[in-house]
């Protein structure tokens, strides 16, 4: 199967030792039955048919599910033994209950189905009590599906996206499975099942259908040898209402212990706070039409439009990394970037709203529900500046005034915050303990890539009670810093001028919160798994 089909499918084929880890736990013995609901290329039959051979097992009961033609009929041509059926899994009934089910579930998007498949599995979840956005995958309902046709007692046992831990719509899901099973268990390995995508899989395992539990086993190896020798990194037990909390249990159990340890330590003492009680971060405005609503120079001079009737602005992260002069404040930036907003509508401005028009940017979905189109709401002057991707985002103080579009985050300091600036909230923010607080509150995309995302940022911590009397000198210094060196080395200047001289940690917390991060991005890019 080409790599494009694969991607728009879903399928991806799981190694052998994985499929035979899964199916030795799940099958105890020759009178187990078992279930494969997206087989595709047989990896799961075929160990699970060794595994009943073991048993001296010549005719088991084993069923198995595939919905594309190609590798139902690779396997079934060579082989009669287990009882396929080419259909989709959601249109899928047995008449009695099944002792196993295992596999590896499709992981494509609801968005990406017809309408007609959408609906079908949107109302099959329902009718399972289980209400389920659009913006969830297809192996969620492969789970409760599967765990429907389960007897009593009965094992599920898949590779899942990583995404299971932590993406909200997976958390109705959580609290079917605390309902369903008796124990659940998580194993993380290091190596990634899958080098040729950018999606991080888990070995998912439930036993005991019928029972209940609050926690979740999570186990961590380096690779599939250590998972079979159960050789392990970690192994904890996480409270399912963790999850749902957007704390991410299961990164913060891969840092040290004397690292949650000055965590603690500075949280007991009110070092380390919530950053929204002090500034409060938001996307950008949207203009709806970024071509048409930042004219350029020679459009402006065109129409002779006022410049009262344009905000100077930074549309996106270039505007910011691209200008080595513009160190931590936005006073020496240089911007050729206008949002037109006409308040003051001359002749001009009439005939470049006309041109809009002509060209239907009035009919775009976000200009049609304004009134009038053509000005761009929730336009608000930032304190701060934020940039979104990447390991070390980039934030920067807003002196000069810009407005900021949405794909940049703007930080507003709370009015009621006491002796809080700009200033010295970006002074506490250049250092390794807030890059950590960023692995441990901000997701990522499936490659890995932080997306610094405002209902998340709203949880992160950052260091507090700064010293007046240090804003300044230490602002400067970092500013120069990141002229002459940039971003990165900007955050280890942070943990000698703010971490060590100011907060008083020593050279050895230093190095373990740097260590917990460096694990922790480890374990994020898929480029080091491989």
């Amino acid at each position: 199967m080409v790599k494009e089909k694969k991607r728009a499918t879903g399928s991806f084929y799981t190694c052998l030792s994985v499929a035979d880890y899964i199916v030795r736990w799940a099958i105890d013995d020759e009178y187990t039955t078992v279930l494969e609901p997206s087989f595709g290329d047989g990896s799961f039959l075929y160990s699970a048919l060794n595994r009943f051979n073991e048993f001296g097992k010549s005719n088991p009961v084993i069923y198995g599910v595939e919905i594309q033609d190609e590798p139902f009929f690779n396997f079934t041509n060579s082989n009669d033994i287990v009882d396929c059926t080419l259909t989709d899994f959601m249109d899928y009934k047995l008449s009695s209950g099944i002792d196993a089910v295992i596999g590896n579930p499709p992981y494509v998007s609801l968005k990406n189905l017809s309408s007609c498949e959408r609906n079908k599995v949107i109302s099959l979840m329902n009718s399972y009590g289980i209400e389920i956005p659009s913006s969830s995958s297809l192996w969620m309902p492969f789970v409760v599906h599967s765990t429907e046709m389960l007897n009593e007692n009965g094992k599920l046992g898949f590779v899942l996206p990583y995404e299971i831990t932590y993406v909200r719509y997976a958390f109705k899901l959580w609290d079917y499975l605390k309902k369903n099973y008796s124990k659940l268990r998580i194993y993380r390995v290091f190596k990634d099942f899958f080098p040729e995508v950018d999606v991080e899989t888990i070995v998912f395992l439930a036993e005991g259908k019928g029972g209940t539990t609050d926690n979740v086993e999570y186990t961590a190896f380096k690779d599939t040898v250590n998972l079979f020798c159960d050789n392990s990194l970690i192994n904890i037990s996480i409270p399912i209402k963790d999850i749902s909390s957007l704390s991410k249990p299961f990164e913060r159990a891969l840092i040290s212990q004397n690292t949650k340890e000055i965590i603690s330590s500075l949280r007991q003492n009110n070092t380390l706070v919530p950053l929204v009680e002090e500034c409060k971060f938001k996307i950008g405005y949207v203009s709806g039409n970024k071509e048409f609503f930042h004219p350029s120079l020679d459009t402006i001079n065109k129409y002779k439009l006022k410049e009262s009737n344009l905000i100077p602005c930074l549309i996106n992260s270039k505007d910011i990394n691209n200008q080595k002069c513009i160190g931590l404040d936005t006073q020496n930036a240089i911007s050729d970037s206008y949002l037109f907003y006409p308040m003051d509508i001359g002749r001009g401005e009439k005939k470049y709203i006309s041109f809009g028009e002509a060209k239907n940017v009035n009919l775009g979905y976000k200009c049609r529900v304004r009134n009038p189109w053509y000005i761009t709401p929730s336009i608000e002057i930032p304190d701060l500046i934020l940039t979104v991707f990447g390991d070390v985002p980039k934030m920067i103080t807003n002196s000069k005034g810009f407005a900021v579009s949405n794909s940049l985050l703007c930080g507003k300091i709370n009015s009621t915050t006491k002796n809080t600036s700009a200033k010295e909230l970006v002074c506490r923010w250049y250092n390794s303990l807030t890059l950590l607080m960023i692995e441990l509150y901000i997701h990522s995309l499936g490659g890995g890539t932080l997306v610094m995302i405002p209902g998340e940022m709203d949880k992160m911590e950052l260091i507090s009670n700064y010293p007046e009397s240090k804003i300044n000198d230490v602002f400067d210094k970092l500013n120069d810093c990141m002229i002459s060196k940039g971003v990165s080395e900007t955050y280890s200047l942070g943990d000698e001028l703010v971490l060590k001289q100011i907060y008083n940690l020593t050279d050895i917390e230093i190095n373990e919160i740097r260590k917990s991060l460096e694990k922790l991005r480890s374990w994020r890019k898929p480029d080091l798994r491989r």
